[in-house]
């Protein structure tokens, strides 16, 4: 008879201790891989799987086979994930409850850590716009300046303004000033290659970090950008409202710090605002 699959586990009262190998660690995949590595000696399997769809976290390690049990993870009604172990044998009654009981010393310490990850995500995460916030920039700009020092390539900074963001604010409201920064976020972030990092650095102002990209690439960019926003329609109360950004641009230099690069893709920005706005200016 095939073992049993999607049992829930709670809360059990386990045989033998898993503890002192599960407290060590709040990273998750790193918990999970010792959690797989314990299992092992005490019931053989031929692969292992652990899924979360809510934190996309997953870990799949070798070939699913024919005999599969799966189980849901969960503590005081919350889901932590689902657990799949496979292999070529069926699962006898007495592995499945040790299964039951090595899951069972998991969930207390699996909680800790997804709790741990999600405030890790939300102090580096804008709450309006779910994109990086200046925290998160200022350890992207370190990592990415020392990535472009070690292998001697280029990075390039835009910072994005929105051009007159006070005006909607007191026509509109401040409601639909943060609107307009969800929607020109998940633009950007559409427009994005999936290596560039989106991050709101403050107000009404964006910093956009462009990987392997020199300045004149990161100027076509930012052009990209101001006439595809230009001519997107920003929907408030059924009203179509004109939007427009200025862009400045920099790119790294052998001898930048966080703080020069910003200064100098501040200082372009600052000119195209006074050069009328909807316009891209960069500084070398």
């Amino acid at each position: 008879m095939p073992a049993p699959s999607g049992k829930v586990i709670q809360s059990y009262s386990p045989k033998f201790n898993l503890s002192q190998i599960l407290q060590t660690t709040l990273d998750v995949y790193d918990l999970i891989k010792r959690f797989q590595q314990a299992l092992l000696p005490i019931v053989p399997f031929h692969s292992f799987h652990y899924h979360h769809i809510q934190t996309e976290h997953g870990l799949d390690i070798g070939q699913r086979t024919e005999h599969q049990v799966s189980y849901q993870l969960m503590l005081e009604g919350a889901m932590l994930g689902d657990v799949y172990l496979t292999r070529k044998t069926p699962f006898t009654l007495e592995e499945l409850q040790q299964i039951e009981h090595a899951l069972s010393e998991l969930v207390y310490p699996l909680r800790n850590a997804l709790h741990y990850h999600e405030a890790i995500k939300n102090s580096y995460t804008c709450a309006l716009t779910q994109v990086g916030n200046r925290a998160a920039y200022n350890k992207a700009i370190a990592t990415e300046i020392d990535f472009s020092k070690r292998h001697n390539t280029p990075f390039s900074l835009i910072l994005i303004d929105i051009d007159k963001f006070k005006n909607i604010n007191d026509k509109y409201g401040h409601h639909a000033g943060d609107q307009l920064l969800i929607w020109l976020s998940n633009l950007i972030s559409q427009l994005n290659r999936n290596t560039d990092n989106l991050f709101r650095y403050g107000g009404e102002e964006f910093a956009l970090i462009l990987r392997h990209t020199p300045l004149d690439g990161a100027h076509c960019v930012a052009k990209r950008l101001c006439e595809q926003i230009e001519h997107a329609a920003f929907e408030y109360q059924k009203q179509s409202l004109s939007v427009t950004i200025s862009a400045g641009v920099a790119t790294f230099l052998a001898d930048d710090t966080a703080e020069k690069i910003f200064l100098r893709a501040d200082s372009a920005l600052y000119k195209a605002k006074r050069s009328g706005r909807n316009n891209v200016c960069i500084q070398t």
